[in-house]
């Protein structure tokens, strides 16, 4: 498998993860007094949601250029 190819897969990966977990902490607030319980669940997914997603970005981008100056 190609180093862009897995990367990808993993960038995929990150979105169902993220949306998953992003499930799992509305269910917990929505059980436990709304957004009263978790005010900043908005602001931890973004900030967890971007890290991730630039992470795989920029080695996706570093894959391409150790590529192009082969």
């Amino acid at each position: 498998m190609s180093k862009e190819k897995f990367l990808l897969y993993m960038l995929a990966g990150i979105f169902t993860f993220q949306a998953s977990i992003f499930g799992l902490g509305l269910y917990y607030c929505a059980k436990n007094g709304g957004l009263n319980s978790c005010p900043k669940l908005g602001d931890r997914y973004e900030q967890t949601f971007n890290v991730m997603v630039a992470t795989t970005l920029a080695l996706l981008t570093g894959s391409a250029l150790t590529k192009k100056g082969e």
